[in-house]
């Protein structure tokens, strides 16, 4: 890893044409911290750089600095392309843009690989983590207080504040690193998960209203209609997948929420039984193996049924 490491530095050192950062569709915690962080870390070693996201960013992030300089489309043609927190460019919701490189640093099992440089590390707990080590290297007096909230809100999120599997020896170091030099975690949990909107509430008691355990499956059914109803948006759903994965019996955990623009998002998480990214992979998704997500056309009982039959046949060939 240190060896791919410098490599990438040594990258960014010598390019100096247009880059372009972008990450996958409905940004989580660790989409837009990697995201920023990277973008603020490029502009103050003065390259010419973009940070690019198909989304808005959720309301709970916007403390996150940066995101104000985000844009919503390429500009024209880059001279280099990095893809952040996605397996795939096709999950960023984009066209690929003419670029003569194309590099993602992302820590998913699955997924392409675009070039030499690619930076893919199963076992780093976030992307954040991959940009700490990369500014790191190629300078750690620029980690500045900006670039240290978004790298370790990335942390934190994606590590659901260090419970899951992912929160190993690498991501305390790495908070321990960023604390001791003078950050506010907080503050940063705060903003993260202590600015819920009343209707949040509303959406949760409707969803709770479909909780079911299908053997050793939780899962949780959050209808077009119960957003309508509260006047809710998909941002709010954030962490609603916890429910489903907290029920004694359940193995797996499932949130199935259905869009407007009449697709079901998909997000599965596990207790270690089974393989998720294999499932999510079958499904056209992707992920890790205790987290993992996917989009599926159809209706309500087609798709609950299809995702649990799935899990269900990796649940067999697990050990």
């Amino acid at each position: 890893m240190v060896e791919k490491i410098r490599k990438l530095v040594n990258l960014i050192k010598k390019e100096n044409g247009r880059i372009a950062l972008v990450t996958h569709m409905s940004p989580d915690g660790d989409a837009v911290g990697s995201l920023t962080g990277f973008y603020l870390f490029l502009k103050k070693v003065g390259k010419d750089v973009d940070a690019v996201l198909k989304d808005d960013v959720p309301y709970f992030l916007d403390f996150v600095p940066g995101i104000k300089e985000i844009k919503k489309g390429f500009d024209g043609k880059y001279d280099l392309i990095f893809l952040l927190d996605a397996s795939g460019f096709e999950r960023t919701g984009f066209e690929l843009p003419p670029a003569p490189l194309i590099t993602r640093i992302d820590h998913h099992i699955s997924g392409k690989a675009y070039s030499e440089y690619d930076l893919i590390i199963p076992e780093a707990p976030s992307v954040g983590s991959l940009i700490l080590k990369i500014i790191r290297e190629y300078d750690e007096k620029l980690l500045d207080q900006d670039i240290k909230i978004a790298l370790y809100t990335a942390l934190l999120t994606d590590t659901a504040s260090f419970r899951h599997a992912n929160s190993f020896r690498w991501a305390f170091e790495d908070a321990h690193y960023l604390v001791s030099n003078g950050l506010d975690v907080t503050h940063i949990a705060s903003m993260v998960f202590e600015r819920k909107h009343l209707k949040t509430y509303k959406l949760l008691e409707r969803a709770l209203s479909t909780l079911t355990l299908d053997g050793n499956i939780g899962y949780i059914v959050i209808r077009k209609s119960f957003f309508e109803e509260v006047g809710a948006n998909p941002e709010e759903i954030q962490g609603f997948v916890s429910y489903p994965l907290s029920i004694i019996d359940a193995d797996v955990g499932v949130r199935f929420s259905e869009h407007p623009e009449n697709f079901w998002r998909i997000s599965l998480r596990g207790k270690g039984k089974v393989n998720l990214a294999l499932v999510a992979e079958e499904l056209g998704g992707g992920g890790h193996f205790n987290a993992a997500g996917c989009r599926l056309m159809g209706r309500e009982h087609e798709v609950v049924q299809k995702v649990l039959d799935t899990i269900r046949k990796y649940m067999k060939k697990s050990p």
